[in-house]
C-alpha cells in the first residue's frame, strides 16, 4: 500500500498544501485576541446581583479584576476559571440605577480583550394580575413606573408562573363556562446591553398556546433556565408535562399530592407526596427518587443552589420553618401556632422572612426576619392590611425588597364591606417597611432580567 510520501505529486502537493493551511490557521488563532462571546444575568448567591460571561479564549482572571470597573463604583469580585468567569457584587446595598461596566481584561496568553462598554440593570420588572371592567388581564410593570398589558382580557387567570430566565410567562385563563387554557407570552428585555444601544422597553410577542384542550385546572412551575412544568387535568387524569425552554415537550409519569415546583438549577423536580417531599431526577439524567418523610410542604428556594425552606406540620397543629441543604438534615429556625402564609430567603438562607397570621375573629398579619439559626432581627405588624389568598412573599435581591399582595382592611359598624381592592405592596428587606404601589392587582409576582 502506498503513503503519502508515496502518492503522485499532484496528490501529494493537495496533502501539502492542506497541511500548511492547517498550520497557518492554527498560528493565527493562537495570536488571536480574545473575544467577548456572550454576557448576560446569572442567579445572585452571595451579593445582589451576579453577570455570567463567556469568552473564546481562558482570561487571567486578576486582569479582569484590574482592568474592568463598575459605575457607579460597587464593591465586587471576579470569580471562576477559563472561559466562563462570573461577576459578583458583594454588598447588600439595593440597586437603585443602571450600573455601566467597562469590561477589559487580557487572556492567559497575555492579549488584550477590546475594551467594551456595558449598560446593566439586574433589576427585576413586577408582574401582575390586573381587574379591568369585563375580568383580569396580565400587565407588567416597566422601570419608568408604566404598566404594558402582556395578555388579553380573561373572565379569570388561574395561574401565572414567570420563566426564570426572564424569556417569557405561562398562564392559564379561565373562560366564561369554566375552561381553563395554557399561554405563554415570550419577552425581550435583556438585562445587560451595549451602552450605546437605545433603551428599550420589553418587546412582548403575542400570546401562544401551550396545551391545546379543555381543562379543569393547570398548575405551571418554571426554573433559572426557562424550562416550563406543567400539571393539568381535563378529567380523572393529570398530565404532566415538561416543556425545555430548548423546544419539545416530554410528558412524564409523575403522580403528586399538590403542586410540584422544578428545581432552580434544573435537572428536578420537588413532588409533595402522602409521605412526604421526594426529590424525582428529571431526564436525560437516569430516574432516581430521594425522600423526605413527614408532612411538610415546600415554602420557597433560595437563591443559592441546593437551599430551601420548607413548612412543617405538626400533630398538634403547630408549625415550624426549617431550612434544608444538600447532605444536612433540616434546621428548625421557627416554631409556632400562626399560620404561615409566605416565606422568602436570601443567599444559602443567611437571611429569611417569615409572613404569619395569627388570631381568630381578627387575624393579624406580621412579618418576621431571621438569620441563619433562627436568631429573630426584626418584627413588623403589617397594621391596616389583610392578605391576598394564595399572595405569598417573593425577595428580590437587586433591591433589597420583599415583594407580596395586601388589601386594605375595612369594617363598618361591624358589618364587612365588599373587599376593597387588593394591591402590589413593596417591603424593605432590612427596616420592613411596606410600601403599597397604587394600582389594584389580585396576584403580584417578580419577572426576573432577561
Amino acid at each position: 500500500m502506498k503513503g503519502p510520501l508515496h502518492a503522485p505529486w499532484p496528490v501529494r502537493a493537495v496533502l501539502l498544501s492542506a497541511a500548511l493551511l492547517a498550520l497557518v490557521q492554527q498560528q493565527w488563532l493562537l495570536l488571536r485576541p480574545p473575544r467577548l462571546e456572550s454576557l448576560g444575568a446569572a442567579a445572585a448567591s452571595a451579593g445582589s446581583a451576579a453577570l455570567q460571561a463567556r469568552f473564546s479564549r481562558p482570561m487571567a482572571l486578576e486582569s479582569l479584576k484590574q482592568a474592568s470597573r463598575l459605575e457607579p463604583p460597587r464593591p465586587h469580585r471576579w470569580l471562576g476559571e477559563g472561559e466562563r468567569p462570573q461577576l459578583s457584587l458583594l454588598d447588600q446595598a439595593p440597586v437603585r440605577q443602571p450600573l455601566k461596566l467597562a469590561l477589559a481584561g487580557r487572556d492567559r496568553r497575555g492579549l488584550a480583550l477590546r475594551p467594551s462598554l456595558w449598560h446593566w440593570d439586574p433589576r427585576p420588572r413586577l408582574l401582575a394580575v390586573v381587574p379591568v371592567a369585563t375580568g383580569e388581564q396580565l400587565q407588567l410593570r416597566d422601570h419608568d413606573g408604566r404598566w404594558l398589558p402582556l395578555s388579553p382580557v380573561w373572565p379569570r387567570l388561574q395561574s401565572v408562573e414567570p420563566q426564570g430566565d426572564g424569556s417569557g410567562v405561562a398562564f392559564s385563563g379561565e373562560d366564561a363556562e369554566g375552561n381553563v387554557s395554557i399561554w405563554r407570552v415570550g419577552l425581550r428585555q435583556p438585562g445587560v446591553v451595549p451602552a450605546d444601544a437605545a433603551a428599550r422597553r420589553p418587546a412582548i410577542e403575542p400570546p401562544r398556546s401551550l396545551v391545546r384542550g379543555r381543562l379543569l385546572f393547570a398548575h405551571l412551575s418554571s426554573n433559572r433556565r426557562g424550562d416550563l412544568l406543567v400539571q393539568s387535568s381535563g378529567g380523572a387524569q393529570e398530565v404532566v408535562t415538561l416543556l425545555p425552554r430548548s423546544g419539545g415537550r416530554l410528558d412524564l409519569p409523575l403522580r403528586a399530592g399538590g403542586a410540584m415546583r422544578l428545581l432552580p438549577e434544573g435537572g428536578g423536580v420537588v413532588v409533595p407526596t402522602a409521605e412526604g417531599l421526594a426529590l424525582d431526577d428529571l431526564p436525560p439524567r437516569p430516574p432516581r427518587r430521594q425522600m423526605l418523610p413527614g408532612s411538610r410542604d415546600l415554602l420557597a428556594f433560595c437563591p443559592r443552589s441546593g437551599r430551601a425552606l420548607l413548612l412543617r406540620h405538626w400533630p398538634d397543629y403547630r408549625r415550624s420553618l426549617e431550612r434544608v441543604e444538600p447532605g444536612l438534615p433540616p434546621r428548625q429556625l421557627w416554631l409556632g401556632s400562626a399560620a404561615v402564609v409566605g416565606g422568602a430567603c436570601a443567599g444559602g438562607g443567611e437571611r429569611v422572612w417569615l409572613l404569619l397570621l395569627d388570631g381568630q375573629e381578627r387575624p393579624v398579619l406580621s412579618l418576621l426576619a431571621l438569620d441563619a439559626q433562627g436568631a429573630l432581627l426584626g418584627q413588623r405588624q403589617l397594621e391596616g392590611w389583610e392578605l391576598e389568598p394564595g399572595a405569598g412573599l417573593h425577595f428580590d435581591p437587586s433591591t433589597q425588597q420583599l415583594l407580596t399582595t395586601l388589601r386594605p382592611a375595612g369594617h363598618d359598624g361591624g358589618v364587612r364591606r365588599p373587599p376593597p381592592e387588593s394591591r402590589p405592596v413593596l417591603i424593605d428587606a432590612s427596616s420592613l417597611e411596606a410600601t403599597p404601589i397604587q394600582q389594584p392587582a389580585r396576584l403580584s409576582l417578580w419577572l426576573p432580567p432577561g
